[in-house]
């Protein structure tokens, strides 16, 4: 089959030779496809919340005749898999907030898999939050290029079991709504274009929002002090 666009190329270079993984939310299988035909993956599972959902990436399979080895599952989320049944789950193009709800439904079989390759369209912040707060460790933040989008890619390993994501809290995790969740200070060593590009599209989008506050007659000054300090972070001021 033909190259993975920038994005989904991206996501496959964290898959490992000889890892299993999972594609949930596959829509046309081009990235489990393209791992299962280049032999990255010996094992891949195609998963799509329909049977209509999965038809596309079954035709994609048909066409470069090799559909019938592969396995298809429909379902809603990681209901589709046994528990440890991969290496890897990948799940890429959803909004953070149904990514999040997808993992903490059973935090038993969550953090029976090795490793999560996750591409949030939105709410990456939430996402990142929530996995920090339930002992996930975030081994690489990426952002690339699509169109005229900035994707943001996470790889994260989930603690041992769920005894160890359940527990509490460290009390020196920083608050959900900061903005070092929406952009890890890792990315302006990693990626520092992008990452300044990012950053002035994040600050421009909260320059608004405090001028509209201003504005108003009903908005505190905690308020407008919690914008004031993610305009500051985004300038870099406080990286």
């Amino acid at each position: 089959m033909n190259g993975l666009t920038d994005r989904l190329q991206r996501i496959a270079d964290e898959i490992s030779r000889g890892e299993t993984m999972a594609d949930i939310g596959t829509d046309h299988g081009f990235l489990p496809l393209y791992l299962w035909e280049n032999g990255i993956s010996p094992n891949v599972i195609l998963c799509d919340v329909s049977e209509p959902s999965l038809a596309k990436a079954k035709a994609v399979a048909g066409a470069y005749q090799f559909g019938h080895e592969l396995d298809f599952r429909a379902g809603d989320g990681l209901t589709v898999l046994k528990t440890g049944e991969v290496d890897d789950i990948v799940i890429a193009g959803m909004g953070g907030l149904l990514i999040r709800d997808i993992l903490a439904r059973d935090l038993e079989k969550t953090c029976s898999f090795c490793k999560y390759i996750l591409q949030p369209r939105n709410n990456a912040g939430h996402l990142r939050y929530w996995l920090a707060a339930h002992h996930f460790e975030i081994t690489k933040n990426q952002l690339v290029r699509e169109g005229k989008f900035l994707c943001e890619i996470i790889t994260a390993k989930p603690p041992k079991n769920a005894d160890i994501a359940n527990f509490s809290l460290s009390e020196t995790l920083r608050e959900e709504g900061d903005a070092c969740w929406e952009l890890p200070a890792d990315l302006f060593d990693t990626q520092p274009e992008l990452a300044a590009e990012y950053a002035a599209v994040k600050c421009g989008i909260e320059e608004k929002i405090l001028d509209g506050m201003q504005r108003s007659e009903n908005v505190s000054d905690s308020e407008l002090d919690s914008v004031k300090k993610r305009i500051a972070y985004f300038k870099g001021d406080v990286l």
